[in-house]
């Protein structure tokens, strides 16, 4: 039985158990394979990870050098398709031969379709994920997908009812999950407590606050950016949400939320004013914009930024918010916990 990343790194000395729980909380997080936040957080070089899974795998592995110039027979020869389906890269093209440049050398199935569909045979390499998603969009200008969550997708019972708690960070318990307030219809402790991964929290994040605010977007904040990650509601974002990329200014309101770890509201003409990337997200300004933190071990790692139209939001229906996002914190907690079994 093949021992997983981690466990041959630990083993190797390479990082001990306390980067690899670190590593495995930013995976849950912001995404992502493990050895790319390994690489990200400065704890394994990228070409030592790829010797190792090689070794691990007994196949070759493609270094930067080998993504550079592609010649167009080689990226031409598979589907597009089945390029972005999968995440691979051709590197090169022999006759009935094709060098497959994979995130995970192990999935025959992808072997078998790009072997099938080319009529060719695929000798499989492995790459980082970094080194794959450059050449993806350099090659076949092909980001990150888009996540959209359409108004329609939340749920017919919700309503606007305020609600009356506000409670402390500290004072949540995983229990509590279930536990239904006037604005917290059970649906949504019951998706956290069922959530398998970070998108699915997002999800459940953007329809519970579809509740209160007429369009929600969601970042994720990574050290001195933010990356859109997924949105919801009547507006939808112009070009593709899932690929901006914002430096966080230190006058920014999401670098202000950053810091504070406490959500803010105010008027959407004021912070129009002093935030121009959210003309962006709607050449109008809002009534009011609310923008809560997720806060997971004392460091903000998302928030969402929600537009109201017509109105100004009640203070019952901004604890609700803050709530939200508290039970959204302890999913990824779950996550984290549920992504350590695994990988131990």
């Amino acid at each position: 039985m093949k021992k997983n990343l981690g466990s041959l790194l630990i083993e190797q000395g390479i990082i001990t158990m306390q980067v690899l729980e670190e590593a495995l909380q930013r995976q849950v997080i912001f995404g992502g394979r493990l050895g790319t936040n390994l690489i990200e957080m400065g704890a394994v070089k990228e070409e030592t990870l790829l010797k190792i899974l090689a070794s691990q795998h007994n196949v070759p592995f493609a270094e930067k050098h080998h993504f550079e110039n592609l010649p167009q027979d080689a990226l031409d020869s598979v589907p597009i398709e089945l390029i972005e389906q999968h995440r691979i890269i051709p590197l090169k093209k022999e006759r009935n031969k094709i060098v497959l440049a994979m995130r995970d050398p192990t999935r025959l199935d992808v072997i078998d379709e790009v072997s099938f569909r080319t009529d060719s045979v695929v000798k499989p390499a492995v790459a980082s994920e970094l080194m794959i998603t450059q050449a993806l969009e350099r090659y076949y200008n092909l980001k990150r997908e888009a996540r959209y969550i359409s108004v329609t997708t939340t749920p017919d019972q919700f309503d606007r009812t305020p609600g009356k708690e506000a409670e402390q960070v500290h004072d949540l318990e995983v229990h509590e999950l279930l536990e239904e307030d006037a604005l917290t219809i059970e649906d949504f402790s019951k998706s956290f407590m069922e959530v398998s991964n970070r998108d699915d929290v997002a999800h459940t994040i953007i329809s519970g606050s579809l509740r209160v605010l007429d369009d929600v977007f969601m970042f994720i904040l990574k050290g001195q950016e933010a990356m859109g990650w997924m949105s919801g509601g009547k507006l939808e974002p112009a070009g593709d949400f899932g690929s901006w990329n914002l430096t966080l200014e230190s006058h920014s309101i999401l670098s202000l939320i950053q810091e504070s770890r406490t959500v803010f509201r105010g008027s959407g003409k004021d912070l129009y004013s002093t935030n121009s990337w959210l003309r962006t997200l709607s050449a109008t300004p809002p009534e009011e914009i609310t923008v809560c933190p997720l806060v997971l071990r004392k460091h903000t790692v998302s928030a969402i930024v929600g537009f109201s139209w017509n109105r100004k939001l009640e203070d019952e229906e901004l604890e609700y918010l803050v709530r939200l996002m508290r039970k959204a914190s302890i999913a990824f907690e779950i996550l984290i916990l549920k992504s350590k079994i695994l990988m131990l």
